[in-house]
């Protein structure tokens, strides 16, 4: 598996584990930090759908990296597979000129600035990343049960898959 393909499924993987256990809380959107950790795990879903429009190459729509309406876990539960699956599904079937190429890309704070596919990817991937820590040190101050999700219980999820 090539190193980016490997992130993405890294990432997909790991979504996997905070979900499950967001709902292995009990009673978890009336538990402090719910309502931060669903908007931060909106703004993660936001702003990977906008990316996902960029290397479409079609319209995103979306005015800011929040949700007007801040959905519920299922809900983000529910985008954050379907997404992550877009997104590794992706990373596996472009070619590397496809990766390479650049293109124009406008923030939804107006700048403007050139990306190619796989900085785009990877971009998606720190953000993703940078954002379950933050949600995962939200999750230790209240009290909620974490699950080990970095880079090695991965590679050790799939060795003893196989």
């Amino acid at each position: 598996m090539l190193p980016l393909e490997t992130l993405v499924t890294h990432v997909a993987w790991a979504n996997r584990q905070l979900f499950a256990s967001l709902r292995d809380v009990d009673s978890f959107e009336s538990r402090s930090g719910a309502d931060l950790i669903l908007r931060v795990l909106d703004h993660v879903h936001v702003v990977s759908r906008i990316f996902q429009a960029h290397l479409q190459g079609v319209s995103h729509g979306h005015a800011s990296t929040q949700s007007p309406v801040l959905p519920s876990l299922d809900e983000l539960d529910h985008g954050s597979e379907t997404i992550d699956r877009w997104y590794v599904e992706t990373a596996v079937s472009m070619r590397p000129d496809e990766l390479a190429r650049p293109r124009e890309v406008r923030f939804t704070d107006g700048k403007l600035v050139t990306m190619s596919a796989a900085t785009m990817i990877l971009h998606v991937v720190t953000h993703t990343t940078q954002h379950r820590g933050n949600v995962d040190a939200i999750m230790y101050q209240c009290g909620m049960p974490r699950r080990r999700d970095g880079f090695p219980e991965f590679l050790v999820s799939r060795a003893s898959a196989t």
